[in-house]
């Protein structure tokens, strides 16, 4: 495995444990939020900027801890597309 490929599973293995801790929402929104994330995840891989997404991702997040996965994620792709 490449060790690109590998920094990149153990980037969405954390933000799995993330969307994960919050137990409260129901699961399909969890579900919703997964789907998000893969689907920007895959764009960010096609684009060569994987890593730089989800660590943009994670820094929205800390900054606003009430913020969803999903929506961290799509603001950083925005970021780095634009």
């Amino acid at each position: 495995m490449k060790p690109r490929a590998n920094t990149e599973q153990r980037l969405v293995e954390k933000l799995k444990k993330i969307t994960c801790k919050n137990k409260t929402r129901p699961v399909e929104d969890i579900h919703r939020s997964m789907d998000i994330v893969e689907h920007v995840l895959h764009e960010a891989t096609d684009l060569g900027i994987a890593p730089n997404v989800v660590t943009w991702a994670l820094k929205y997040m800390k900054q606003n801890p009430k913020l969803d996965i999903s929506d961290a994620m799509v603001m950083a792709l925005e970021y780095w597309v634009e």
